[in-house]
């Protein structure tokens, strides 16, 4: 929490001296975002690599201070960066008759995984033009981690009496604040007088590990929405 107020506290200063009437270029664009991820879940103490969706909501401020340089402070309250596997193998059994008989075992593996992220991204803008471009740190601390694991054994006919179904549930323990270094770009859509639809795609490579002592980080493919208000 401490490091969020640091955070908001070096972004208002930022306004306060950009709004100074000697900074006339200065434009402040204010506005809530919405979004999804495509999260892709890797590390060399993962069974194996997993993918997944979550959805992302938050606010976004976008200052000009000239025409083709800004900064973009992002306040995501809600970023989902889940993922899952499945893992895939088999056992041999006889029957009473001596008949091989092979089962089939599906273990899905899937981690529910969220955070509070603050991002602070260096803006180029294309003179002219509404293309921009963007890169910078993001920071998450979490409000949500845990797993679930489904364990599926299925036995060909006539031997599916043999079924078998198990799951368990729990907490990620020890989980890390996120750091992450985002890339990307965005179109402004002018709509009306002092409002802007922002389409943007951004790519997010995962620099800590989910969990502690654990080989795990997240990458990630975002794209997402705001809509803008001008106030300065």
């Amino acid at each position: 929490m401490r490091k969020s107020l640091l955070f908001l506290t070096g972004i208002a200063a930022f306004i306060l001296l950009f709004a100074n009437p000697a900074f006339s270029q200065f434009r402040l664009n204010l506005g809530p975002s919405v979004g999804t991820n495509f999260n892709i879940h890797t590390g060399s103490d993962l069974p194996q690599s997993g993918n997944g969706f979550g959805f992302v909501i938050g606010g976004q401020a976008d200052m000009n201070f000239t025409p083709t340089i800004g900064l973009i402070a992002n306040m995501q309250f809600y970023d989902n960066r889940s993922g899952s596997f499945t893992q895939t193998s088999s056992n041999q059994y006889q029957d009473q008759n001596g008949n091989p008989v092979t089962s089939t075992v599906s273990t899905d593996n899937s981690a529910s995984v969220a955070y509070f992220e603050l991002e602070a991204l260096f803006k180029i803008g294309l003179k002219n033009n509404n293309l921009f471009f963007f890169a910078g740190p993001s920071v998450g601390f979490n409000v949500q981690g845990s797993y679930d694991q489904t364990t599926t054994e299925t036995f060909p006919a006539p031997y599916q009496s043999n079924n078998t179904s198990n799951s368990s549930k729990g907490s990620i323990q020890n989980m890390n604040a996120r750091f992450e270094l985002k890339f990307g770009g965005g179109y402004d859509i002018p709509t009306g007088t002092g409002m802007f639809i922002t389409p943007q795609v951004s790519f997010g490579y995962g620099l800590t590990n989910v969990e502690q002592d654990v080989n795990w980080k997240i990458l990630t493919i975002q794209a997402l929405v705001t809509v803008k208000f001008n106030v300065i």
